[in-house]
């Protein structure tokens, strides 16, 4: 809570507000008064509410809000606080009227099933490479001898890397189903460069995860035992990771997990340029999305090696 006018009103406003309770708990807890902090916190989503007192309040009887998410369960009760304390107030003042003035609505607002969408694109995709190629690779050594696989004309890695290019593109083949849904359904709106950036961005990504499946197939060897492991692992990235809701809007722990989960990125990048709120990427996210596909061809060597090593050492 911030107050401008520092006046006897506002002050006395304010005080209603630190003293407005039900008959079991104060309403608020001010927990800042600096308005730059207190603005940057709710935009964060680590601030519920920011009433400002602005500096004309004698004169216009108006006061500001401003909300991370104006339509959640638990900011339509905060507001009904903020009307009992207003009204508590204005049993105190016999002439002075306050109205307060909610903006509800951000330019760049989505519905929030599109968001479900656009997360279960980018779902579809980076679980879609990574389970599709770990399955290709233990089928392939489930049902072949490694006298088969090394014999092979292109060799075991070169087949590693046509593994990983069957899983692109397969998984952005069906990356469009969730994606034709969501425009039909779910709201999204389709911003077609936004898209296509996305898309070829996310390639990088795709090679890194499918890399990485390759890896856990060589390590399990049977694909039955593979897919529920990636497919857990990857749910369970969607809901704490930013595909069910935003990084700023979990729980403290989930936060703290998400710092050291690297899939979490894949959502708190693509989803913004999906949805158009930027227009692209940093240097330093085209830096690491780079790295990626890097990590995920040596993934593939060290897979290959992995399988391949004791015969060829063994002379077989």
């Amino acid at each position: 809570m911030v107050d401008e006018s520092n006046g006897v009103e506002s002050q006395k406003l304010m005080e209603v507000f630190k003293t407005s309770h039900s008959n079991i708990t104060p309403y608020f807890n001010i927990v800042e008064t600096n308005l730059q902090e207190a603005e940057k916190k709710v935009s964060e989503g680590r601030l519920h509410l920011l009433i400002k007192i602005p500096s004309d309040f004698l004169e216009s009887k108006n006061i500001e809000l401003k909300t991370y998410n104006i339509n959640s369960d638990a900011m339509k009760n905060i507001r009904l606080r903020v009307e009992h304390t207003l009204n508590n107030y204005l049993k105190q003042s016999d002439e002075l009227i306050v109205t307060s003035q909610q903006v509800t609505e951000q330019p760049n607002d989505v519905w929030r099933s599109a968001s479900y969408g656009g997360s279960s694109v980018l779902l579809t995709l980076f679980l879609g490479s990574m389970l599709i190629a770990a399955n290709l690779h233990a089928f392939e050594y489930e049902n072949r001898t490694k006298k088969e696989i090394l014999l092979s004309p292109i060799g075991p890695l070169m087949a590693g890397f046509r593994i990983i290019l069957t899983s692109i593109i397969v998984s952005l083949t069906i990356s469009l189903i969730p994606l034709i849904l969501s425009i039909l359904f779910l709201h999204f709106k389709l911003h077609f460069f936004n898209l296509l950036l996305v898309y070829l961005s996310i390639i990088p990504i795709l090679i890194c995860c499918a890399g990485l499946g390759i890896l856990l197939g060589a390590y399990f060897k049977q694909y039955r035992l593979i897919q529920p492991l990636i497919i857990l692992i990857t749910i369970g990235t969607y809901i704490i990771g930013g595909g069910f809701a935003g990084v700023n809007m979990l729980m403290p722990l989930a936060r703290r997990i998400v710092d050291v989960w690297v899939f979490s990125v894949i959502f708190e990048w693509f989803n913004p340029v999906i949805h158009n709120f930027t227009t692209g990427f940093s240097i330093s996210q085209y830096a690491f999305i780079l790295i990626a596909g890097i990590l995920g061809i040596l993934f593939t060597r060290i897979a290959y090696k992995f399988e391949t090593g004791t015969s060829i050492l063994g002379g077989q």
